[in-house]
């Protein structure tokens, strides 16, 4: 695994804070949603996987989050139920700044509706800001 690319996720921490600043929470969202959508999007087209496919699901999350220096892994994968968990922060910097309910659905939904599909939803249960060892999400099939 890669060492955590500092660079790469201070960019979208500042670029965050001054869409916030700029813009106000709401709007900063939205558009941070938006833009994670796009680069998340380019990321995984390139990677082939099958839509819907759990095992897909876990092998391209694994590859592109362990290719920025994030330590993730997936303590449960079945057909119906995926736990997906971060060891590693993608965004310290943001804590104290944003909800980190709020900040993960920008880019977390992307991943499940996108690689998963319409039928499955996820919810978070751990978090390493609210002093977790690790952030968790549970996902699960309708």
């Amino acid at each position: 695994m890669k060492e955590y690319n500092s660079a790469f996720f201070s960019l979208y921490e500042n670029l965050y804070i001054v869409l916030k600043q700029e813009l106000g929470e709401e709007r900063a969202l939205e558009l941070f949603r938006k833009i994670m959508e796009k680069g998340l999007k380019k990321a995984y087209d390139s990677m082939g996987f099958e839509k819907g496919n759990p095992e897909d699901f876990v092998k391209v999350l694994k590859q592109r989050d362990e290719s920025v220096g994030l330590k993730v892994t997936f303590p449960e994968v079945t057909d119906s139920k995926i736990i997906y968990q971060f060891h590693t922060d993608p965004f310290p910097n943001l804590k104290g700044i944003v909800d980190h309910k709020k900040f993960d659905d920008t880019y977390i939904s992307f991943k499940v509706k996108y690689l998963l599909g319409e039928k499955w939803t996820y919810a978070p249960t751990k978090h390493i800001w609210d002093g977790d060892e690790h952030t968790e999400f549970i996902i699960t099939k309708d």
